[in-house]
């Protein structure tokens, strides 16, 4: 018999992550990033001609002080001239700029990938959130698949719906039985719970298990599939073929990845979908909960989608082992009412705390942004 799941559209709560709630597992931060790829001591970083172009480009224009400057710093620089059609220099046209951003992208991939791995952390996050009220959201920031991975510790009795339509709902037979995935928007009868929900999400930058066809612009989702081959210059791997073309147009698929920007114009339509269901979401939530997540300069499309959308009564509550003063003024001029936690992922997922945002999350008082505009 066909069921349609819970569609769980509206919750409550709505958990939005950073990169310090994937550390513990080992993913680095953007601040380790640009370090290893100067310091060349990972081999593919050291041999592969992707990572020597841009070492090139980073030993020229960022390596000449003491300290390393930000992702955002880089990023932003490169933006400027592709985006005003101006060369930085004889060697470095708006061509070669354009190619260096792409090659970043390989790069940041092929870092992140490498050290992500299964997390026991988040199957413990999504057991209990099954097991005491699966009706909620979650937006992440981060690249990696270490969310996605450990769905499955709660799956079939919930699904990950990713607010996008992929090729394998269109056309699943066009990969293998290892890369199929159920479309959590429709009916299905493959399960035999009495009650099956939907859970949203949302991978606001992109995801290492997302690939992108530029021709015909929709997405491979390859689900245990997550790593980059510097080497190869390719999604496949030393000891398997991992889905590389599209299988519609054989189109060459790459890497989905928003990389860190000041201004984000959101060019992409798949990330302006993203940037809207993540409004959505916020705009009908009553608490946020931010875990690991220090609202970095480059985040202002963040900042503003929570001022435009979230609640004026609705609390947030924040999950972060910092002290730092200037990151709660940070959450202090989003609500009137927030709750700081200096406590770890670890530490929060273990807590009363956790079970008590869960217990609370159908009862919570007052009113969503969004109820009050209707």
């Amino acid at each position: 018999m066909e069921a349609l799941p819970v569609q769980n559209d509206k919750p409550s709560t709505v958990f939005i992550f950073g990169a310090g709630a994937s550390y513990a597992d080992g993913v680095p931060l953007q601040a380790d990033i640009l370090p290893q790829i100067i310091r060349d001591t990972d081999p593919q970083l050291k041999h592969s001609d992707t990572a020597k172009r841009l070492r090139k480009f980073l030993t020229e224009y960022f390596a000449q002080g003491e300290q390393t400057p930000s992702l955002e710093e880089v990023f932003g620089f490169i933006e400027f001239f592709i985006k005003n059609d101006l060369s930085l220099s004889r060697g470095w046209g708006v061509k070669e700029l354009l190619e260096i951003k792409v090659d970043f992208t390989k790069v940041v991939h092929y870092l992140i990938s490498k050290n992500t791995k299964r997390s026991e952390l988040f199957g413990e996050f999504w057991r209990k959130i099954k097991e005491v009220d699966p009706e909620v959201g979650v937006i992440t920031t981060n690249y990696d698949t270490l969310a996605d991975e450990a769905f499955d510790s709660i799956y079939p009795e919930c699904l990950i719906d990713y607010c996008l339509d992929f090729i394998n709902f269109r056309n699943p037979e066009a990969g293998g039985a290892f890369d199929w995935w159920v479309d959590p928007k429709k009916p299905s009868e493959r399960f035999n719970y009495d009650k099956v929900t939907r859970i949203k999400l949302i991978k606001l930058h992109g995801s290492l298990n997302w690939k992108y066809c530029s021709c015909c612009g929709q997405i491979a989702l390859t689900p245990w599939q997550h790593e980059f081959n510097l080497k190869l210059d390719s999604f496949k791997s030393f000891m398997d073929n991992q889905v590389t073309e599209c299988p519609f147009d054989r189109n060459r698929l790459s890497s989905l990845l928003q990389m860190p920007t000041h201004i984000k114009t959101n060019h992409n339509f798949i990330f302006s979908k993203l940037y809207d269901e993540a409004s959505y979401l916020v705009g009908n939530a009553k608490q946020l909960v931010f875990i690991g997540y220090s609202f970095p300069e480059a985040d202002v499309h963040i900042r503003a989608l929570i001022r435009r959308c979230f609640s004026e009564d609705g609390k947030i509550i924040v999950i972060n082992k910092s002290r730092a003063k200037d990151l709660k003024h940070r959450y202090e001029g989003l609500s009137k009412n927030v709750e700081y936690y200096e406590y770890t992922f670890e530490r929060f997922v273990k807590s009363k705390i956790f079970d008590g945002l869960l217990s609370a999350n159908k009862t919570l008082l007052g009113m969503a942004r969004f109820e009050s505009r209707s």
